[in-house]
């Protein structure tokens, strides 16, 4: 009962502080009532949200004491993955690279160390690690491999090498929303306008054809294409 109470009074402290402001301030100040119920409805999301992500946090620092304990190589690479995963990025670096070289068959911790690097735009040094993780397996990450590097070669000028990559994407999985506005891009900048085009309207007709849950990143695919046929 007192949490529900305190609960409340925040959320019409927070009512009072939208109330003032610059242009949401008079839009609540109409609602009345209903504005309350909207701040506590938004209230009760972004509590929610980050009690999800206090709850992760505190187990991904508690798996990682436990990896800590032992230095072997695998355990720095789960290390590595947890941070790369929590938008650590480079806190990640360290442990992965460590994996990598710890593990040189294991393609996860190239593949890893090559995504980590990319992030961070050290993209000649992601080609070596990534390129290593496609040639102990070219299907690795379900094909996120042959993305990143096609990605990663782009970056650094070599269109046509990342559209080798790209074909091999494709060939295995079929294309994509991200495959076709990457094989677009590869091909402005090769100067064959009428191919990008058409790999820019292709992007649109994929993503209506996704999965309900890769509907959202696809229309962000679909949406960068369309400025890009644009501009």
């Amino acid at each position: 009962m007192v949490r529900l109470v305190a609960f409340f009074l925040v959320a019409m402290v927070l009512y009072g502080l939208l109330g003032q402001l610059p242009f949401l301030g008079p839009f609540f100040q109409r609602l009345g009532c209903f504005g309350v119920w909207i701040t506590a409805i938004l209230l009760s999301w972004a509590v929610t949200r980050f009690g999800d992500h206090a709850i992760r946090r505190g187990r991904d620092r508690a798996a990682i004491r436990k990896l800590e304990a032992v230095g072997s190589p695998h355990n720095h690479g789960k290390i590595g993955t947890l941070f790369l995963k929590q938008g650590r990025v480079r806190r990640s670096l360290e442990h992965l690279r460590l994996a990598a070289e710890g593990d040189p068959e294991v393609a996860e911790w190239h593949y890893r160390h090559g995504c980590a690097l990319s992030i961070l735009k050290r993209h000649e040094e992601a080609l070596e690690a990534l390129g290593r993780a496609v040639a102990i397996d070219e299907e690795h990450a379900y094909g996120g491999a042959q993305m990143r590097l096609a990605e990663a070669l782009s970056a650094v000028g070599h269109d046509q090498e990342a559209l080798a990559a790209l074909q091999v994407f494709e060939r295995n999985h079929g294309p994509m929303p991200e495959s076709a506005y990457r094989r677009g891009r590869a091909l402005e900048r090769l100067g064959d306008a009428a191919a990008a085009r058409e790999a820019f309207d292709e992007v649109g007709r994929l993503a209506k054809q996704v999965a309900s849950y890769q509907k959202r990143e696809a229309a962000l695919w679909s949406l960068r294409a369309k400025l890009a046929a644009w501009f």
